[in-house]
């Protein structure tokens, strides 16, 4: 019963976060006669489908969702502690998080501090029955990109699927840059996952 209330909880906590940032957005956007694009960043569609995985004890979904977001999330969470601690930033990925704005905002993206560990205490409960899950994940990520490409502009680089925010280039064809190392970090998260919580009691005959 208490793990039960445990995934209730956590459950309706991402999608609150998520619907939360989604109207945010959408009211901000209204403010600033924007349009509707930036809805559709990683972070509001993943603790959506965070919050549907948890409720229905998904553990695929929910490794799916933190095989995009988790490594972007770690390395928010280390500029986030370089800044608090260094007082300046160290990727300049959280350093917005320290300027002057609204609260609500700064509020919904504090959820970067909580998801990876929430997440990952989630498949270890619930019990990691499938290793593909970055099937999913690959899907999310084309029909993500070609959506946010065909409704955002460069200027707004949601996703950052028209230049790296990183601010660097490796020479060529930019989309190819973006898929690869989209890729590259759903097999990685997928791997340690994966290596972390597999437990071969636990597999389907498929495999």
């Amino acid at each position: 019963m208490e793990k039960d209330n445990f995934f209730r909880f956590a459950g309706i906590l991402f999608l609150i976060i998520g619907i939360t940032a989604v109207i945010n957005t959408l009211y901000q956007n209204t403010q600033r006669d924007l349009g509707l694009a930036s809805i559709l960043w990683f972070s509001y569609i993943g603790m959506i489908l965070l919050g549907i995985g948890t409720l229905k004890k998904d553990s695929s979904l929910i490794l799916s969702q933190l095989n995009i977001l988790g490594i972007p999330y770690i390395f928010w969470n280390i500029d986030f502690y370089y800044h608090l601690i260094k007082g300046h930033s160290l990727f300049n990925i959280a350093d917005y998080f320290f300027i002057e704005g609204p609260l609500l905002g700064k509020i919904i993206s504090s959820q970067h501090l909580i998801t990876v560990p929430l997440a990952l205490v989630l498949i270890y409960l619930i019990g990691l029955k499938r290793k593909d899950a970055w099937k999913l994940s690959f899907i999310q990520l084309i029909i993500v990109f070609f959506a946010t490409r065909l409704v955002t502009t460069y200027e707004e680089n949601v996703n950052c699927v028209f230049s790296n925010c990183a601010n660097f280039d490796f020479g060529f064809w930019y989309p190819l840059q973006w898929f690869m190392a989209m890729f590259l970090l759903v097999f990685v998260t997928n791997w340690i996952v994966v290596k972390l919580f597999w437990r071969e009691k636990r597999a389907s005959k498929i495999y």
